[in-house]
């Protein structure tokens, strides 16, 4: 007699190397190990945080004055005779220009600038918990199919016991041979079933080589990270969320930034009705003539221009500016909305993974296997059909099956919750979730 072994009530711990030898444990990658990677190998973070840099410097580049205006030269030197001594007017001139930005345009492009690089280190942020997200629903998908691989693989040592059982019966006369072709044929349909999850696996390993290179073909540790914190909010929390627990995202810091720039630009549009001043000074000696003593000239002069015809220049670049201050507003609106939207509706499918989980636990799951169990007694002693046999069996894999997804599942709507609240990416402690 033979008998099955009985379901696995929660996902352990699992090394599985994807060949048939595995790995030592030091070597396998669990989801830790596997955002730290991705973390390491993420050029898009440091390429954001580059160009915040660069926005940075350029703030205070443009918030200096233009540089000074040298000039050196003659004036009135005769074609004649090229004599500095002939001409009472004929000078040797140097002089000095500085143009001063148009009214406070210099600083406020300064502030606009270091509100860009502010907008930039916050889009940086942005992107390691987007990137967290994205390991985080690939490395569970890859967890989860290769936990059921593992269930799979149990429950098919059960098959191939009940097609020894069956042949045995049937060398003996106790059986029809259709009942061995039909617990071949449910053997035959599981290895099928393992060889696609299989592929599919492979799949999942490839999206994951995306952000942890080589590393997703390694031996996976399956462990679920322990979320304590996230899972204390979802139970504290009163449905609907308010949007004030999104408002520290980093993507709403950006596009606040982006918003208060874009009034800086409104700003300095403003301040080109104002005329720009520029101050010179020169110097140019002379030499004595036979008519003038050869005394030397200094100068000093103001220029401004006069912002006068604004209707077509001014006016318009004001009112473009504050279009785009508007829209950015828009766009920030429209942003604070489709993340509280998202944080609601990942809640909402936590809760229902949640509840679901329990019903397997405490409901399906065991009578599936009692289901199982006991229709394989009654084979044994003659009472039970083998078709009814393998249907609860492989129902009863199944519902381990859809346990394990269940479990992952809700995991990876924790992990977006986690995003839209704007969490530390990574496991809050050590310690290991049960199921």
């Amino acid at each position: 007699m033979f008998s099955p072994k009985r379901a696995r009530p929660r996902c352990g711990l699992l090394t599985l190397a994807f060949a048939l030898a595995s790995g030592p444990a030091s070597a396998t990658v669990d989801y830790q190990r596997a955002l730290q990677l991705a973390q390491e190998l993420d050029p898009q973070a440091a390429a954001v945080r580059q160009r915040a840099e660069a926005a940075q410097q350029d703030a205070v580049a443009d918030s200096q004055w233009a540089d000074p205006v040298v000039r050196l030269g003659t004036v009135n030197l005769p074609t004649d005779s090229f004599a500095f001594d002939e001409q009472p007017m004929t000078q040797k001139l140097v002089g000095v220009s500085q143009k001063l930005p148009r009214g406070d345009s210099a600083r406020l492009a300064g502030e606009r600038g270091s509100l860009q690089a502010q907008a930039g280190l916050a889009d940086a942020a942005d992107r390691e918990l987007r990137l967290a997200l994205q390991v985080s629903e690939a490395f569970l998908q890859l967890a989860a199919q290769l936990e059921s691989l593992e269930l799979m693989r149990e429950n098919r040592h059960w098959l191939v016991q009940l097609v020894d059982y069956d042949r045995a019966r049937v060398a003996t006369g106790e059986a029809q041979s259709q009942q061995l072709l039909q617990s071949q044929l449910a053997l035959a349909r599981l290895d099928d079933r393992i060889q696609a999850l299989e592929g599919e696996a492979n799949r999942s390993r490839g999206l994951l080589s995306q952000w942890i290179g080589a590393a997703a073909w390694e031996p996976i540790d399956t462990t679920l990270p322990a979320w304590p914190g996230t899972t204390g909010w979802l139970a504290a929390r009163t449905p609907p969320v308010a949007p004030e627990s999104v408002a520290g995202h980093p993507a709403l810091a950006a596009a606040a930034a982006r918003v208060e720039a874009e009034g800086r630009n409104v700003e300095i549009a403003g301040e080109a009705y104002k005329p720009q001043w520029q101050f010179e000074l020169s110097y140019g000696q002379r030499e004595p003539t036979p008519t003038s003593d050869g005394a030397d000239f200094a100068s000093a002069m103001v220029s401004f221009d006069l912002p006068l015809f604004t209707g077509k220049r001014q006016d318009r670049r004001l009112a473009a500016a504050r279009a785009r201050e508007s829209a950015g507003i828009l766009q920030r609106q429209d942003l604070l909305q489709s993340l509280h939207s998202g944080l609601n509706g990942a809640a909402a499918v936590a809760d229902s993974l949640a509840a679901r989980r329990h019903l397997y636990r405490s409901e399906l799951l065991p009578t599936a296997e009692d289901t199982a169990s006991a229709l394989l007694s009654g084979y044994a002693s003659n009472t039970a059909d083998l078709d009814a046999v393998i249907a609860a069996r492989v129902e009863a894999i199944e519902t381990q099956i859809d346990a394990v997804q269940l479990d992952y599942d809700y995991y990876r709507a924790l992990a977006r919750i986690r995003y839209y609240r704007a969490e530390a990416p990574g496991t809050e402690t050590p310690a290991r979730d049960s199921k």
